[in-house]
Parts: structure tokens; sequence; C-alpha cells
């Protein structure tokens, strides 16, 4: 098999089914995925309380949320190419030893331009420990183990968005907010060990480093999460459609770039596999109609209803029950059944508790808000992991590498894309109904995620019968 400029592609994977499933190092890298999730939106129940304390409007403090997100996603193609540099099982080591220590720097930070350089930091870090780890799983899992595998990668990004907002608030008003970051270190500490002694080597291939796909990519990334964010504000909003602008016009001559350099820092070829395709199209789609229910449902309770957050808190935690419970069955379910009707049932399902949940009042008993909570958990923990597999079902494990780093990109670009889309939704809702009463943004934001949720589904709808048979060996 040949990259776009003709050079070999070595199996850096090995032969995947000869060394078997690790529980241990899933365990390992999804503890790692849960920490550097968590981190990514645990921050915002801390703003107040952060901006107080360094003497500045707790809008600022934002700054410190979008420079981690964006340094996350605008790297994850370079850590990549770093993990085939070096090696999977070092930069693995690395990430996770700099993200602690960002950590411990974000704490100790006297002032926000301290605290945003050091999330910056964190945000390399964690652009490594995204598409490495999941590369070291992959490269020990053949086929048939595909599902248990990914099952375990997947409840980080479906948990610790739920668990972020409560945990914040408790520790940002018992301990103080620097323990929302030094809670990190036990955690990075113990992941160290554990990782030194079960994480192997992935051989490593020598290619040099794609400076202008680098510079390209990021730089399309960074404008395109840094635009939807802005956009959402009428205050910056020109400067939001100003960026968006820059994303396309440096997303295109990126992907002309990436389709032509020798050896390109994202390989495009692995988008020809169907499979892949559709669940990092359609399957993106999804994933930003996910990430919206932490972010939206909270301020429906709470701007809308009156309810306390740490009520709303605890509401949302039926969503992580919901995860937690379907977990035993999610794997002999994607067995037993084809993968893409279990996606595809799992997106109605979803858009179909987003119209429940708009359709919430003040008065509805709270049995029943939390067993719509509930019922969404299950259909996103379901949808998640049946996509999150899917991606790879058909990927040969020559080419894992590449369609690792750009499964790991969309990923995160839809989980951002996503809260600023539910976000724009409650400001435009607002905007255009001016006295309506204050649930009505968050109910019509809601409606729209319905509407993304069953969009997700077309993709599916085009695959051939049979797409993804190779896990239920």
């Amino acid at each position: 098999m040949s990259g776009p400029g003709g050079s070999s592609l070595p199996s850096t994977l090995g032969d995947p089914a000869a060394r078997g499933w690790s529980r241990s190092v899933a365990l390992v890298v999804a503890a790692a995925f849960f920490m550097e999730n968590l981190d990514a939106t645990i921050l915002a129940t801390a703003t107040t309380s952060i901006g107080r304390g360094f003497g500045v409007p707790a809008a600022q403090v934002s700054i410190a949320i979008t420079a981690y997100l964006v340094a996350v996603a605008a790297f994850i193609p370079l850590g990549s190419w770093l993990a085939e540099r070096w090696g999977s099982r070092p930069v693995f080591l690395g990430a996770v030893a700099l993200f602690t220590l960002a950590s411990v720097a974000c704490a100790l930070s006297p002032d926000l331009r301290t605290l945003t350089l050091a999330r910056l930091v964190q945000g390399f870090a964690g652009s490594m420990m995204v598409p490495i780890g999941r590369l070291v799983v992959l490269a020990e899992t053949g086929k048939a183990d595909l599902v248990r595998a990914i099952a375990y990668l997947t409840w980080p990004a479906l948990v610790a968005p739920v668990v972020a907002p409560l945990v914040g608030g408790l520790l940002t008003e018992y301990a103080g907010w620097p323990w929302i970051f030094l809670v990190n270190v036990p955690v990075g500490v113990l992941l160290l060990v554990v990782a030194w002694r079960v994480v192997p080597h992935v051989a490593t291939r020598r290619r040099p480093l794609d400076v202008p796909g680098l510079l390209g990519s990021a730089v399309a990334i960074a404008a395109l999460v840094l635009g939807f964010e802005a956009v959402t504000d009428p205050a910056t909003a020109g400067r939001g459609s100003a960026l968006l602008v820059l994303a396309a016009v440096s997303g295109l001559a990126s992907w002309w770039w990436l389709r032509r350099a020798e050896h390109p820092l994202l390989d495009l070829t692995t988008l020809r596999i169907p499979t892949f395709r559709v669940s990092n199209g359609s399957g993106s789609v999804y994933r930003a109609a996910v990430s919206a229910a932490p972010f939206l449902v909270p301020l429906l309770l709470q701007d809308g209803f009156g309810w306390s957050p740490v009520d709303a808190g605890l509401m949302l935690m039926w969503v992580f029950v919901g995860n937690l419970g379907i977990k035993p069955f999610t794997t002999p379910l994607l067995r037993r059944f084809p993968v893409v009707p279990i996606a595809l049932v799992a997106a109605v399902v979803l858009a179909a508790t987003f119209v429940a949940s708009a359709a919430l009042q003040p008065g509805t008993p709270r049995a029943l808000v939390a067993l719509v909570l509930l019922v969404s958990g299950v259909a996103r923990s379901v949808g998640f992991t049946a996509y999150n597999t899917l991606q790879f079902a058909d990927v040969p494990p020559p080419r894992m590498g590449p369609a690792n780093a750009l499964a790991a990109v969309s990923a995160q670009l839809a989980t951002g894309l996503g809260v600023a889309v539910a976000a724009l939704a409650v400001r435009s809702a607002q905007a255009l109904t001016p006295g309506a009463a204050a649930p009505h943004g968050y109910r019509v934001a809601l409606l729209v995620m319905a509407v993304a949720a069953l969009a997700s589904t077309v993709g599916g709808l085009r695959l051939p019968r049979g797409a993804g048979h190779v896990l239920r060996r």
C-alpha cells in the first residue's frame, strides 16, 4: 500500500491479533482520556471564583477555557507524528507527565495571563494523549475485540462532561478553585507509574515533519474553534465571521496540500473507506448533538426553571447513570446485531429525548425529568460506542495510525462545535423573540440538536448492507 506520494506505508502496528487485547492498557488510556476530557469542561464552573481572585470580570476567564480547547484540537496531528517518530510509549508517558506539571502550573497561577499560558501547555499535552493513547490500544487489538476495546475508550468522553459541573462546583465551593487542577496530580502520578509498567512500545516509522500541513491544519482548526465561539456573541460576531472565513480558506488550502504532499501530516486517503468516512462525517454530527446535552440541560433547569446549580448538576447525573447502566450490555449488543442499525436507532432515540427535554415544564415531576435524562444517557452511550467502533472496522492495521489521527481531530472539533452551535441557537432564539419566557431559547436549541441527531442518520442509511460485519466475529 502506498501513500499519496507513492511512499510505502509500513506496518507500524504489526499484527494486533498476534498480541491480543489488553484490558490493563485500555484502562490506563481511558483514565488519561477522562482526565483530559474533565479538564476541558470543569473550569467553566469556577470562572466567577477565578475572576474574583484575579480581579477581572468572570467573562474574561473564558479565554483560559478556549486556550485549552484550541490547543488540544490544533496539535492532535503533531501528536500523531511525534508518536510515529519517537514511539507511542515514550510520547504518551511524556504527555501524561507534561499534563500533570501543567496542572500544577494552572493551580499556582498568580494571574489570568499565566493561567492561560499554563492551559495552552496543558492542552498541548492533552492533544498528545488523545491520539497516542487510542493508537496504543488499537495496536494491541484485533478486529474481533474492537467493540470491547472501544467501549473502554468511549466512557470518558461521555462521563466527564456530565460530572464536570458537579465536581467542579463542589471543589470550588469547599476547597477552592486551584483544586480543580491539583486533583490531576495524584491521578497523573498514578497513571505514570502504571503506564510505565503496562503500556507497550509500538514500532516507529521515520518520516519528515510536514510543516506546511501542520501550519495549515493548525490555523484552520484554531480559527474554526475560535470563530464559532466568537460568532455566538453579538459583540464579537464580526470577528467570529472573519475567523470562520480564515478557517475555510486555510482548510481548503490544507486539503489541497495534504492530497499532494509526499509525507502528509494527515493522510486523507483513509476517507476512501466508506465506514470510516461515514463515522467521521455523519458520526461527527451525532457527536456534536451528544456534546450539547450537558451544556443545554443544566442551563434549561437553572436559567429556565430557577433550579440551583447543585440541583441541576445532580439531575444531570441521571445521564451518567444511563451511560453507566447500559455499558455491560453495549458489547453484547454490538456483537449480536449489525452495528449500523444500532447507531441509527440510538440517534433517533437521542433526538426523541431532546424533544422531550424541550417539552419539560417547571412543574414537571422530577422523576419524569430523571427518566428522560436516563434514556438520553443510554442512547448517548450506545450510539457513541457504535460510531467509534464502526470507524475502525474496515481500517487495515497499516492504516490505523493515519485513520486514528483523522478520527481524533474530527471528534475534538465535533465536541467543540456542538456546544458552539447550541449556544448560537440559544442566542438567536432569544434575539428573535425578546419577549419570550426564559426557557424559550434553550427549548429551541434542544430542538435544533434533535434535528442534528436525526440528520446524522443520513450517511448510515447509505452504507451497504453488512457494513461493519467484521465486528461481530
